[in-house]
C-alpha cells in the first residue's frame, strides 16, 4: 500500500477535526462563509487551500486545541511544498535545444544569436541542483514550523490559547431578575461570545419565538437539552433576550438559545449547571 500524498494527509486531518464536533459540511460552511462544495474539496483532498487563515478558523470552529492548530499547520506547510516545488521546476524548464541539421551548401551564413538581455535571463539549473534546491525549500519549511512550536508555547504572550479564545467567563454575585419565574433573581452567569439576531424560544422544543439577542456578547444562567439543532446539537442555553416578539413581552425577553449560535470550548459550558423544571 503507498504512502498517503502530503494533500490526502492534510485532508484526513481535517476529516479527523470535523469528526469531533459531529457537524455537517454545510453547518460548518455557513460558518466560515464559504461554498459547502468548497469545504468539502478540501476535506477529501482534491485541493488545498492557499492561505492557512481559513484552516485556522475552520479548527477554531471544530474548537480544536493549541497543539492541533500547530499540527495542522505543519501538514498544510507539506501539502503547499509540492506545489511550489512544480512551479519552480516548470519556471526553470531548460529550453528545447536548437536544431543541429545542416544547411544547405548555397545558405547563407546564419546570424550568430542574439544573448537574452541579462534582466530577462533565467538560471537553468541541471537536475542534480534543481532538486538540491527542493530539499533546502522544503528544510527551510521545516525550520520555520518548529520555530513556530517554540514562539507558540500554552501562556505565550504572544498568541492566546485557541480554547482560551472561546472561553466563557463565569460571574457571581451578580443579579439577573427573572420575571418568567415570579422574580427568582440569578446570582450567577456566564457571559460566551454568540451570533447576533440570534432568536430565543419559549422551551427548548419549542419553535414558539419570545425574543431576540441583538449583542454578540450575553450572559446565559443554565442549560438543558431539547429540540435538535442544525449543528447536531442538543443543548439550549437560558437567558434573557434583548427585546421581545410582539405578542411575548409578558415573558420580559426570557427564554432559551441553541447551543449552536454560542461559541466555547464545550457544549454544555463547564460549570454551568442544569436549569432544572423552569415554569
Amino acid at each position: 500500500m503507498s504512502e498517503p500524498t502530503a494533500g490526502e494527509d492534510l485532508a484526513g486531518y481535517l476529516r479527523h477535526l470535523k469528526k469531533k464536533t459531529g457537524r455537517s459540511y454545510d453547518a460548518l460552511a455557513k460558518r466560515l462563509g464559504v461554498g459547502k462544495s468548497t469545504l468539502h474539496r478540501y476535506c477529501s483532498g482534491d485541493g488545498v487551500p492557499p492561505r492557512f487563515t481559513l484552516l485556522e478558523r475552520f479548527a477554531k470552529e471544530c474548537h480544536a486545541s493549541q497543539a492541533e492548530i500547530i499540527e495542522l499547520h505543519r501538514r498544510w506547510v507539506r501539502a503547499q511544498a509540492p506545489h511550489e516545488a512544480e512551479a519552480e521546476l516548470t519556471e526553470n524548464q531548460p529550453a528545447d535545444p536548437p536544431d543541429d541539421r545542416a544547411a544547405p551548401p548555397d545558405a547563407p551564413p546564419a546570424a550568430p544569436p542574439v544573448p537574452p538581455s541579462p534582466a530577462k535571463r533565467s538560471r537553468v539549473y541541471p537536475p542534480f541542483l534543481r532538486k538540491r534546491r527542493t530539499g533546502w525549500a522544503l528544510a527551510g519549511m521545516a525550520v520555520l514550523v518548529m520555530a513556530v512550536v517554540l514562539i507558540w508555547r500554552p501562556g505565550s504572550d504572544l498568541t492566546a490559547d485557541a480554547e482560551s479564545a472561546h472561553a466563557c467567563t463565569e460571574r457571581r454575585g451578580v443579579k439577573q431578575v427573572d420575571g418568567r419565574q415570579g422574580g427568582h433573581a440569578w446570582t450567577r452567569d456566564f457571559v460566551c461570545v454568540n451570533r447576533t439576531d440570534t432568536p430565543l424560544y419559549r422551551h427548548p422544543d419549542s419553535t414558539e419565538k419570545v425574543a431576540v439577542l441583538d449583542t454578540p456578547k450575553s450572559w446565559f444562567v443554565c442549560w438543558q437539552l431539547g429540540r435538535v439543532q442544525a449543528d447536531g446539537g442538543r443543548v439550549w442555553y437560558y437567558t434573557r433576550g434583548d427585546r421581545s416578539e410582539p405578542g411575548r413581552e409578558r415573558w420580559e425577553g426570557w427564554g432559551f438559545v441553541g447551543a449552536e449560535h454560542v461559541t466555547a470550548p464545550t457544549h454544555p459550558v463547564a460549570n454551568m449547571p442544569p436549569c432544572g423544571n423552569l415554569r
